[in-house]
């Protein structure tokens, strides 16, 4: 009889630490929908107002505050956007991808005349 109550209980931990991880889950993606669709007006108001090298800055800091929560978080979610990830980068992994996305929002923010002109987004006469 302790067998079952046993397993019953872990069953009930278990069940709640599945809620708990759809509830981390679904803020999770609120958060991220939220911060992208705040990075996507800042870029867009960026571009209108101040130019192209002031919209690649804002996607350099874009690239460096998402390289440095994957260091911290030490999970990258890899997958089709709008849907769930396929897979998680776990570990060392996930420091290396988000060190590198990190070295690319430098190098955004460093030479954001020039990488304006090799994305095509600034007028011709800049280049």
């Amino acid at each position: 009889m302790q067998i079952l109550v046993r397993n019953s209980q872990s069953m009930a931990a278990v069940d709640h630490t599945n809620k708990e991880q759809a509830v981390s889950s679904k803020k999770r993606y609120q958060l991220e929908w939220y911060t992208g669709a705040m990075f996507f007006v800042t870029f867009i108001g960026a571009h209108l107002i101040f130019g192209a090298k002031t919209a690649v800055k804002v996607a350099g800091v874009a690239c460096v505050a998402t390289g440095i929560l994957w260091m911290f978080r030490r999970t990258v979610p890899v997958g089709v956007e709008g849907r769930a990830p396929s897979f998680y980068l776990g570990g060392w992994a996930a420091v290396v991808v988000g060190v590198a996305i990190a070295i690319v929002g430098v190098c955004l923010l460093a030479y954001s005349g020039l990488a304006a002109c090799l994305l095509g987004w600034a007028p011709a006469g800049e280049c």
